[in-house]
């Protein structure tokens, strides 16, 4: 879409378009939580990919008939709202549909799949924009969207929620920002809402931003674009195959969690001051494995541990936090480069490193929670029963 509207229109439509997008994301994941979390899992996702298909429909229906900014980003405004409904549902499913034992396994091969298709769906688009035109790939992205619902139709039924109870318009805001309270409150969120916060601030912007900048400043090959892309994303599922069931074994997670850090950190700033491909690419590899590594310690716990009737807030105002921090990682590592150049990040990757380390040696009861061999659905319970009768209480 972007290149559509540079092509038709102008910078400005854009920026108003990009902008109207983000916005519409952080409002609808806000309102549309509380909504989905009372309605079948299985009922919310087909609803969801109903909506993301038919607005794929509309928008090459739209972009083929004429241009025009305000039907476009109409359109998108409701594929991102149901985009955020599939991609919190996505995010509870792995703790809800398998064994116990088999829960980490299920959130470790959901990430594989979504760092796999985040390589393979720029991929495809750009050989269908090759090989015919930009507007050829929205009805590539269509028929997409068309075949994922057919796929959400063949998921069985979930359990319908027992939630009965009328609400006042005061309980539903109050219930919109559920999930951001929850994550102020409950002592492992805290934490893991800030690392997670900290890392997209560090990783984010890396390969958009740095790689691009190094290949200009030291005249490499621009083709390698595509393959620092495939690195960092083969990194990433290297680290998920093989380093991420190493972290997860309970004992040292304090030690663990530190080292990947300082593993993430190490490769980031030699990635800055590399000069040649056959530095940047080891720096990318392994900066992809460990910051993939990071993302998923606590994933499963942190779910489980939580009530059915609250995860889907929870992890609509995980999204919302991951929202933030991208475009925090944008502005600050461009205004550092521009302002420094890429020694500056330096500077920027230190300081993060440092206050994930002060965080993680003055935290201690995200260390208990991630090495507690009890059932981590008993896990507030059996430790802060205060906090387990509030979900429960909201959950209803």
């Amino acid at each position: 879409m972007p290149l559509i509207i540079v092509q038709r229109g102008n910078l400005l439509e854009l920026a108003t378009y990009e902008t109207g997008l983000a916005l519409a994301a952080v409002i609808s994941i806000l309102f549309l939580a509380s909504r989905v979390e009372v309605m079948r899992r299985s009922t919310a996702l087909r609803a969801g990919c109903i909506a993301i298909a038919l607005t794929g429909i509309l928008r090459y229906v739209s972009v083929s008939a004429s241009y025009s900014i305000e039907a476009l980003l109409i359109i998108d405004i409701l594929a991102v709202a149901a985009f955020g409904v599939v991609q919190s549902l996505f995010g509870v499913y792995p703790a809800e549909t398998v064994e116990k034992v088999r829960i980490e396994h299920a959130f470790r091969i959901r990430r594989i799949i979504v760092t796999i298709s985040r390589v393979i769906g720029p991929l495809l688009a750009g050989v269908v924009i090759g090989l015919s035109s930009p507007q050829a790939s929205l009805l590539f992205a269509a028929i997409v969207g068309v075949f994922a619902m057919g796929l959400a139709f063949v998921l069985p039924h979930s359990v319908k929620s027992d939630s009965t109870q009328i609400k006042s318009p005061t309980q539903r805001v109050r219930e919109m920002f559920l999930g951001i309270r929850l994550k102020l409150i409950l002592p492992p969120e805290r934490f893991l809402t800030v690392a997670g916060f900290m890392l997209s601030l560090a990783v984010t912007a890396t390969v958009p931003m740095l790689v691009p900048i190094q290949i200009h400043t030291h005249n490499l090959a621009e083709s390698s674009v595509g393959l620092f892309n495939a690195i960092f994303a083969g990194g990433a599922i290297g680290g998920l195959l093989f380093l991420s069931p190493l972290v997860a074994r309970r004992h040292n997670q304090r030690n663990k969690y530190i080292g990947l850090w300082t593993l993430l950190t190490a490769s980031l700033v030699t990635a800055a001051l590399s000069v040649e491909v056959w530095q940047l690419a080891p720096c990318l590899f392994i900066a992809g494995a460990s910051s993939a590594s990071l993302s998923l310690i606590g994933m499963d716990k942190r779910t489980v541990s939580v009530p059915s009737g609250v995860r889907i807030r929870l992890m609509a105002a995980t999204l919302i936090v991951g929202q933030l921090a991208n475009s925090a990682s944008y502005m600050m590592m461009g205004t550092t480069m521009m302002q420094f150049g890429t020694h500056g990040l330096l500077l920027v990757y230190c300081a993060i490193f440092l206050f994930v380390l002060f965080h993680a040696a003055l935290s201690k009861s995200i260390w208990f929670f991630l090495e507690d061999a009890a059932d981590s659905e008993l896990f507030y319970k059996n430790n802060h029963p205060g906090l387990e009768s509030i979900m429960v209480s909201v959950a209803k």
